[in-house]
């Protein structure tokens, strides 16, 4: 397990290096969502993750208040009360 700071610091090398993400979006009763995401900005104090869409180019954000982190190389896991999940990893390049 990360701390929340541990966890933005790898958010942060993300962002810096623009790397995109399919983030798989989990949440209980509700189809999983898999999305190309680029993080664009992060907040740590009030625990945000803003991203943008490949395809769409549209802006979201992931409230990540209260979650627990797992990390292995390339793959990061954030869970909230065993209802809610996602799940970011590293796109292969092609």
């Amino acid at each position: 397990m990360l701390s929340s700071s541990e966890a933005f610091e790898k958010f942060s090398t993300w962002k810096n290096s623009k790397t995109w993400l399919n983030v798989t979006v989990i949440e209980r009763g509700q189809p999983e969502d898999v999305l190309s995401l680029r993080i664009i900005r992060l907040d740590e104090g009030p625990s945000l993750v803003n991203v943008i869409g490949r395809e769409t180019h549209t802006f979201g954000e992931f409230d990540v208040t209260g979650a627990e982190f797992s990390w292995e190389p390339g793959r990061m896991v954030v869970s909230r009360e065993d209802i809610e999940w996602l799940i970011f990893e590293e796109e292969e390049t092609k």
